[in-house]
Order: C-alpha cells, then sequence, then structure tokens
C-alpha cells in the first residue's frame, strides 16, 4: 500500500475513538505534508510496534497521533502565542537550539490546521532535523510499516521558509547560546555539522548555527576583529556591544558555518568587507581564522 489516503483510512478504520473524524485527520496529514522539507528522509505510517499513525523523521515524530492526542513539532516554544501546550523534546537539548511539540486533543485539529504560525514553524523544524546528530539513527521496528514520504507524495513542500519566524527562532536561540559557557557551545560545537543546512525559495537562506555566532561575539568582547575599534553602540536586549558575525569564506561560496572562518565586525567593516573587497585585507581575516583553530 503506497496511497497516504488509504494508509491513513485504514488506520483509523481500527479506532471506533475516530468515528467522523476521518476528513480532520486527512486534512492535517495534508497540511504536513506540504510543509515538510526532508521528504526524503521523513517516514509515514503505522509499524506493528507501535499505535500512533505518524510522520517521523529519524526517531522524532514531525507529527503524530497517540490515542486522542496529537503533537506537533516546531523549532521555538510558541506556547504564549499559540494557545495550545507544548513540550520539550529532550533529545533536541543537546543540539543546542531545542525543539518542542505543540500538544493538544484531536478534537482541536481544524484550529492547528488554521494557526500559519505553527505551521511556519513546523516547516522549520523539519529543515533542522537533518541537522541533529543524536536523533538521526532509526529502529528499524519503527520503520516497519511505514514508506518514505517522497514516494508516497509528487510534490515537495509548497510553501517557501518565512525568513521572519527564521529570524525570531535564531535570535531567541542565540540569546540562549550566550547564556550557556564556552565549554557547553564547544561541547556542542565538536558534533555540529560544519555546512549549513539550506533553505532555497526565490532566495537563499542559511540556516546558521547559534553557537558559531555565541563563541565569535564573546571572544571579541565587544571590539571588531578587524579595525580593532569599540562597537559603535550596545544592544537594547543584553547591552552587548553590537558586532556582526562574518564569515571569511562566505557560506554562498562553500564556506564552512565554524568558529574557525567566522570574525566578529563593526557594521562599518563589514559592509567595508562585503562591498570594498579590493581595498579590504581579507588576509588578516584568514590569519585570524587560523589562529582560532589552536585555542
Amino acid at each position: 500500500m503506497n496511497n497516504w489516503k488509504e494508509i491513513t483510512k485504514n488506520w483509523l478504520s481500527r479506532k471506533r475513538s475516530f468515528i467522523g473524524l476521518e476528513n480532520d485527520v486527512l486534512n492535517i496529514f495534508q497540511t504536513a505534508f506540504e510543509n515538510t522539507l526532508v521528504s526524503e528522509k521523513s517516514w509515514f505510517g503505522f509499524p506493528k510496534s507501535r499505535q500512533s499513525l505518524s510522520l517521523t523523521f529519524g526517531r522524532i515524530y514531525l507529527i503524530g497521533i497517540f490515542n486522542r492526542t496529537i503533537e506537533i513539532l516546531i523549532d521555538m516554544d510558541l506556547k504564549e502565542q499559540i494557545d495550545f501546550n507544548t513540550r520539550l523534546v529532550s533529545s533536541s537539548v543537546s543540539n543546542g537550539q531545542s525543539l518542542y511539540w505543540v500538544t493538544t486533543d484531536i478534537k482541536n485539529i481544524p484550529k492547528l490546521i488554521s494557526n500559519k504560525l505553527i505551521w511556519k514553524h513546523y516547516k522549520l523544524a523539519t529543515l533542522k532535523v537533518n541537522n541533529y546528530p543524536n536523533i538521526k539513527w532509526e529502529r528499524k521496528d519503527w520503520l516497519e510499516g511505514k514508506y518514505l514520504l517522497s514516494d508516497l507524495i509528487n510534490y515537495k513542500a509548497i510553501n517557501d521558509i518565512d525568513y521572519d519566524s527564521y529570524k525570531q527562532t535564531f535570535e531567541l536561540e542565540l540569546e540562549k547560546s550566550l547564556s550557556a559557557s564556552s565549554k557547553l557551545r564547544r561541547k556542542r560545537l565538536n558534533k555540529a555539522p560544519k555546512k549549513p543546512l539550506v533553505s532555497k525559495s526565490y532566495s537563499t537562506t542559511f540556516i546558521r548555527n547559534p553557537d558559531v555566532v555565541a563563541e565569535i561575539l564573546e571572544g571579541a568582547n565587544g571590539f571588531c576583529e578587524y579595525c580593532e575599534k569599540e562597537a559603535p553602540f550596545k544592544k537594547d536586549t543584553n547591552k552587548n556591544g553590537f558586532l556582526e558575525v562574518h564569515h571569511i569564506i562566505p557560506l554562498s561560496e562553500n564556506g564552512f558555518d565554524t568558529v574557525e572562518n567566522a570574525v566578529a565586525l563593526c557594521p562599518n567593516c563589514h559592509r567595508h568587507a562585503h562591498y570594498g573587497k579590493k581595498t579590504f585585507d581579507i588576509e588578516k581575516l584568514k590569519k585570524d581564522g587560523t589562529q582560532k583553530q589552536h585555542l
């Protein structure tokens, strides 16, 4: 059986408590599929060893129904904004970028479907799990009876990444990373992939590692690493000097999202790096990056 609607109806036929909810269940999985950015690595169905109907990536649920509870993965805690309960995905904590599940009774499926904010952050979550090393492994007994989403549907996610939603999440992740110890960040960075995630639509968005940014900003201590002058002003949020993190070899040119490939620049030097390349001493930054490898 490789028709996702038939798989869903087959599962529902065994659940008396779902009588009258067939269309709701079909509609919410349809919405999830349209917003899943890793369809070629996500599995849908209900294995014999599990009673839930779910879409999973590795060993984490992207969306699942358990008895009369439905849970949807999101990339930040939206509890105060969406009027639904949320709970932390414990296995995501060690990655430094926490994920959460929106959790509620199946009677609320229509409200979930209509909540655009949830789906914006679900989409970001489906992209981020692809870079989480500790949740990628797959249990064979969980996959028995499941099918790759890319084999069940003939389209990719129809909605682009919402940059404002991504920026909001990143700023929160950065604040958490800045409040953590450098030792903890370095521990996570040792496990983190060097290549950033990429979301392509009409433009390209690189999903950056907040631990890299936090390490660079903390190391700069409020001073530009190019002109060596103090940051021009302090941020309202944390009173730290405002500097911008610049990749020596740009991510768009296959550069790594690592501490060694990044520096903190004042806004003026940052613009100089991008728009005055002929007079910008890039070798100075490369030398600084080499020194960081030995820290």
